[in-house]
């Protein structure tokens, strides 16, 4: 019982960005063990053929789900005044509706082409499906980037949790019923985005209140306002995306499925810390750093934020660094000593990669994203030469090499520019504070 009461006193000791830090960080936990503990119920219910079916579906409504809000989800964080927020909400809502439809009318005269194209031939009468998910994966970012605003992070947290829940006790129900194929799974996704909608309906449906927020603010001048979010943002977010899913593909062509295989192992062990610490960190960090802004004190918070991110991750690092193939080994099996190998050689890399990428959104916070377009455009044009470069060598593990060089400098080059723009912006806060006095 006293050990108890001693973690209550810590956590109670806490500051008001830790502990938004450690709710968000219990929540995406619990999701990722619920969602290892239901794997091995899930892959004996259902083939190998399905999960590529569903691999294809949500890799395609990851790519413009990316964008189905045309980046606008993002400012609703900026804003001092809570009204243009919320007038922001609406406006990503209207876009998600637009951006869905649009894709749906596209999928609907060329899915069947696109799916048979891809090898996914079971996919290509539910077109439907997709606008529907992107539909409802706009509703989900946005109304998610408003919770944060109003640093609603236990709501956040459960947001994680639930979808995990249904999803998986869904899909293995109907499993069990004897319904295996991939309807089952898609209609297992609907059920966990309806779920996801559910558990913050009620707290944002009270921000549709009459005379809760004024409605001073044109969506007109809101695209101007926030025009680089269209110009720049969307353009950086799909380059990006394209530049993480088009390596395994690269790994596929130049050397052999097997390396393509083993490097979708590695990066999913790779990728562990960065969606349970990072990704709860980053939640937090957007809001908090849009608020530092305003008070001139972003710099310092970005060079505290990055000695967490580097303390939570580096004896992670460090371990993979050493004892990554005898780990993939022990946990995987010797088929997947390879895995291992790579995962060593990208250590240094997602060790800058992962103290940089929550750093990236001050280029959002102060609408520098030309830089991150930049940056987005280099990562994909250096992924591709350094795989090519393998193939010519005729080596995956050079290939891994270079690809884990280039990208150590140019995330280090990102987090260079990212405290740099945080600097800038701490400088004319004080700039204009001198002018005013």
């Amino acid at each position: 019982m006293q050990v108890i009461e001693n973690i209550k006193q810590k956590i109670k000791g806490l500051s008001g960005d830790n502990k938004s830090v450690l709710t968000l960080v219990g929540g995406t936990t619990i999701a990722q063990g619920l969602s290892f503990l239901f794997s091995p119920i899930t892959t004996r219910l259902f083939s190998p053929e399905v999960f590529g079916d569903l691999s294809v579906f949500t890799s395609i409504t990851s790519i413009v789900s990316v964008i189905v809000c045309l980046r606008y989800e993002l400012a609703i964080i900026l804003p001092q005044d809570d009204d243009e927020g919320f007038a922001l909400l609406k406006l990503s809502y209207i876009f998600a509706a637009l951006v869905s439809t649009v894709t749906g009318m596209v999928f609907l005269l060329c899915g069947k082409t696109l799916y048979y194209k891809f090898g996914a031939r079971d996919l290509a009468g539910y077109w439907y499906y997709v606008p529907i998910c992107l539909f409802l994966t706009g509703i989900i970012q946005a109304s998610n980037y408003w919770l944060t605003r109003t640093r609603q992070f236990k709501v956040l947290s459960l947001n994680k949790i639930v979808p995990v829940v249904v999803l998986n006790l869904v899909s293995i129900g109907l499993g069990l019923a004897g319904y295996r194929d991939i309807r089952v799974w898609l209609f297992s996704l609907i059920a966990s985005y309806i779920a996801n909608v559910a558990i913050f309906s009620k707290t944002i449906l009270r921000e549709f209140e009459p005379k809760k927020h004024i409605s001073k603010y044109r969506f007109t001048e809101l695209i101007k306002k926030y025009k680089n979010f269209l110009v720049y943002d969307v353009w950086g977010a799909l380059i990006n995306n394209l530049s993480w899913a088009i390596v395994p593909i690269l790994m596929n062509s130049f050397f052999s499925a097997n390396a393509a295989g083993q490097y979708s192992i590695c990066m999913k062990v790779i990728h562990v810390p960065s969606s349970v610490i990072g990704a709860s960190i980053l939640q937090v960090f957007l809001k908090t750093a849009s608020e530092k802004k305003y008070k001139g004190t972003l710099y310092p918070y970005c060079k505290e934020t990055a000695k967490k991110l580097m303390k939570y991750t580096l004896p992670i690092v460090v371990l993979l660094f050493l004892f990554g193939k005898e780990v993939f080994h022990i946990l995987f099996g010797s088929k997947w000593e390879v895995a291992g190998i790579y995962t060593q050689i990208l250590m240094p890399w997602a060790l800058v990669w992962f103290i940089s990428s929550p750093l990236t959104v001050v280029f959002t916070i102060c609408q520098k994203q030309n830089k991150f377009l930049i940056i987005a455009i280099f990562n994909l044009v250096t992924s591709l030469v350094s795989l090519y470069a393998g193939k010519l060598l005729n080596s995956d593990i050079w290939g891994m090499i270079f690809f884990s060089i280039t990208g150590l400098i140019l995330y280090t080059v990102s987090l260079f520019l990212a405290f740099r723009e945080a600097k800038k912006s701490d400088e004319a806060y004080s700039e204009i504070n001198k002018i005013c006095r």
